[in-house]
């Protein structure tokens, strides 16, 4: 071990203590350390593939170390070399080449001391046989006014090359749900790096992969009988001199209100739209209810702009309008009308997905058994009897899903028989008779009723598809409704059938 070299900090030593103050998400700051290995690696990619083979490839592992409250982050590529020794640790000292990720001389600092105050860096660099270590103690550098820190050099390999960043006593730590959302973030980032063999990122051991999302390949919305038609568009537009836009805009195969949205990249990173953060602006995807909110996708690469310190948004100026409109126009055409085929077209799902509704029509049975001979008495009030169903002709299918359940009032013993049909030749949605009731009984002091709910109906396809969660309302909507039409056949008043739908549906939504 050699005596201990000094590398200097200032002049902008007070700028440190605020930058633990930066608007950062835990993703974005560990991206700050990312962004430093991919330049490092890019920029001696030659020398470090002569000594290490062609497929040498960089390598970036965060550690999350929460019971020690650690985080370390390594690195392979070329390491922090002599020349540029001193600039590393100065605050705001913007590198001589500025057109890579590392653009403004901040993002390890910055981050680091974001994260804790007190950090340390280890590096060797290519062909320099030499390793350094560096110890910042933030709360002793402000106190003290220190101005330049020891360096600790060891001797080392004349050909290693990495960089360890080690965080201490973490001030913003992710835990448990926490760091999956670093992962899909970061995976989400970093994908072109990665899905181009250039990086491979780990996170607590598990390398990280972007998973591409699946593009809708159907006919266009108004030409159902049509041919399949690949939903992904090529973008390519210039806004200004020095200035544009490529890429692609698609369709999601499978919605999704989290993962829609355009990611925007800056040399090969996402900038904005990482993960579940996707740019959505209104211009282009309207309101969150509408489907092309939930099915747009998009993956922009933007040259000419500039990003936030932080790098978490691009400084759009007077270019976002001209932007959204070149973007819309060039989306929305009559020859590839992608935006209206992702707002009009509507998926029929599969028979497996319908079968899974038996979920709703369970839970749905369940809570009818309990509450509907209540929920009756109270809208028959002290009605002595009930008139008798029609008897309706309903058409049969086997593509159904079915539970029955009895209930008893006014001395009277009723069997309900609950269908759903994902039958797509039904027309009704709604259906109210007997040919369903799968064990008819000839006794005649039973009351038997039969109510349908048609999933493939095009009011199904649109609002619920095979959603348990959205099939279940409507069905208790559909069973209430079914047995006030029974009720109102005693009077034969039309508005009885209002009436009582909403006199049921208001007891069978009382808490108990």
């Amino acid at each position: 071990m050699s005596q201990p070299d000094k590398v200097s900090i200032r002049p902008q030593v007070t700028m440190l203590s605020v930058l633990k103050f930066l608007e950062y998400e835990t993703w974005f700051a560990l991206a700050e350390f990312v962004d430093n290995a991919i330049a490092s690696y890019l920029k001696y990619e030659r020398q470090l593939k002569t000594i290490e083979g062609k497929d040498f490839k960089l390598q970036v592992s965060i550690e999350i170390n929460e019971p020690e409250n650690k985080i370390t982050i390594r690195d392979n590529a070329a390491g922090i070399n002599e020349i540029d020794y001193p600039r590393a640790f100065r605050a705001a000292e913007i590198p001589p080449d500025n057109t890579g990720l590392s653009e403004f001389g901040m993002g390890m600092k910055s981050a680091a001391c974001w994260f804790a105050d007190e950090w340390c860096v280890t590096s060797t660099a290519l062909g320099e046989p030499v390793e350094k270590r560096v110890l910042f103690e933030m709360k002793k550098i402000f106190l003290d006014k220190i101005e330049e820190l020891d360096v600790e050099v060891n001797q080392s390999e004349k050909n290693y090359h990495y960089t360890t960043i080690e965080l201490f006593n973490v001030n913003r730590m992710p835990r448990r749900r926490g760091v999956g959302k670093v992962k899909e973030h970061l995976q989400s980032i970093y994908r072109d790096f990665i899905r181009k063999g250039i990086l491979i990122l780990k996170v607590d051991g598990e390398e990280l992969k972007y998973h591409e999302p699946k593009i809708l390949n159907v006919p266009r919305f108004d030409e159902p009988k049509g041919e399949d038609i690949y939903w992904k568009k090529e973008i390519s537009f210039v806004i200004e001199d020095g200035m544009s836009v490529h890429g692609f805009v698609a369709i999601r195969e499978k919605a999704s209100t989290s993962e829609a949205g355009f990611a925007l990249f800056r040399r090969g990173r996402v900038i904005e739209g990482s993960f579940d953060n996707g740019f959505r602006p209104d211009f282009i995807f309207g309101a969150p209810n509408s489907y092309r909110y939930q099915r747009v996708f998009g993956e922009l690469h933007l040259e000419g702009f500039d990003v936030s310190f932080t790098k978490k948004g691009i400084k759009w100026d007077e270019n976002l309008d001209v932007f959204l409109r070149l973007l819309k126009d060039d989306i929305s055409n009559k020859t590839f009308p992608l935006l209206q085929q992702a707002e009009q077209y509507r998926v029929r799902a599969t028979e497996k997905e319908y079968k899974a509704a038996k979920k709703a029509l369970d839970v749905t049975v369940y809570d009818f058994e309990k509450k509907a001979p209540q929920a009756v008495a109270e809208v028959v009030n002290s009605s002595s009897s009930v008139a008798e169903p029609e008897q309706l002709e309903l058409k049969p299918t086997q593509k159904t899903l079915h539970r029955e359940f009895e209930i008893r009032f006014n001395k009277e013993n009723w069997k309900v028989s609950m269908e759903l049909s994902y039958d797509p030749s039904l027309k009704e949605l709604i259906e109210v008779g007997d040919s369903f009731i799968k064990e008819k009984t000839n006794d005649e002091s039973i009351r038997q009723i039969g109510i349908r709910l048609s999933l493939t109906h095009p009011f199904m396809i649109e609002f619920a598809g095979a959603d348990t969660s959205k099939i279940e309302p409507i069905l208790r909507i559909v069973a209430a409704f079914g047995l006030s039409e029974v009720l109102a056949k005693r009077t034969k008043i039309i508005g009885d059938v209002r009436r009582n739908f909403n006199e049921l549906i208001s007891y069978l939504s009382k808490q108990e």
